[in-house]
């Protein structure tokens, strides 16, 4: 059994169909990453992510993500950057585990049918993650292998994105049925599951994919990135656009 845990970097946002522009202060891309573990795993994982904090100083219970602040968390700068190069570096000893859809959000708004707000674009963006999920299952246990996922993200923590909670499941439930044109998703179970970040260290993984290949594109910066690279699916060639990278423009 697989686990796939996922998050997202950068805002959905919307489009200003009256401006054609992309709402205030929005980021240029949305990305949702996801990180694919065997179920067997799953104990180690959580032992190294709890001894990267205890490396710290950190406390077990604390919640440790991509945007938190060094100084929230108690360190100085150069810790900081140090314990985001080991979790990095953790979640690339798990070999093409890593996925990351990367949302031009104008492109999308402006040319794709069907994508008219945020729940549309993050809709649209799990579809082909899960696509890709299920061919690298293909790819790991053969051709039409039926071998269960289960997928877990976020819970939301308020009355507004509870509405997208239930919006995200159906959208689950939308792409788990139909599939792609490529390919059908007979590996993923029949519910996506919403837990608390702060009490799972898979999705706080996801968080820190999900943050490093969106810092590559937004912001240009490739440092963690390029230590995630190993971690990323890729074909035989070792090419990772189109396999653990899409970039929808």
């Amino acid at each position: 059994m697989y686990i796939v845990f996922i998050d997202e970097s950068g805002q959905p946002g919307s489009w200003n169909e009256k401006e054609k522009c992309l709402t205030n202060n929005s980021s240029k891309y949305f990305t949702l990453g996801g990180f694919m573990i065997e179920a067997d795993n799953i104990l180690k994982l959580e032992s190294a992510f709890k001894d990267i904090k205890l490396k710290y100083g950190i406390k077990e219970s604390t919640e440790v993500k991509w945007s938190s602040s060094y100084s929230k968390l108690g360190l100085n700068y150069e810790q900081y950057i140090n314990m985001n190069t080991d979790i990095i570096n953790m979640i690339s000893q798990y070999k093409n585990s890593v996925i990351g859809i990367v949302m031009d959000k104008e492109s999308c708004y402006k040319n794709k049918k069907g994508i008219n707000n945020h729940n549309d674009l993050y809709a649209f963006a799990l579809n082909l993650l899960m696509e890709r999920f299920c061919m690298e299952i293909s790819d790991r246990d053969g051709r039409n292998a039926t071998t269960p996922a289960m997928m877990f993200t976020d819970s939301r923590k308020n009355d507004n994105n509870n509405k997208l909670d239930k919006e995200l499941q159906i959208a689950y439930l939308r792409a788990k049925n139909l599939g792609t044109y490529y390919i059908e998703f007979p590996n993923f179970c029949e519910s996506l599951v919403f837990i608390d970040s702060s009490y799972s260290s898979g999705i706080q993984c996801a968080d820190f994919c999900a943050g490093a290949i969106h810092k590559n594109f937004e912001a240009n910066d490739n440092k963690f990135f390029n230590l995630l690279l190993p971690a990323i699916r890729k074909n035989k060639d070792n090419n990772i656009f189109g396999y653990g990278i899409k970039l929808y423009e």
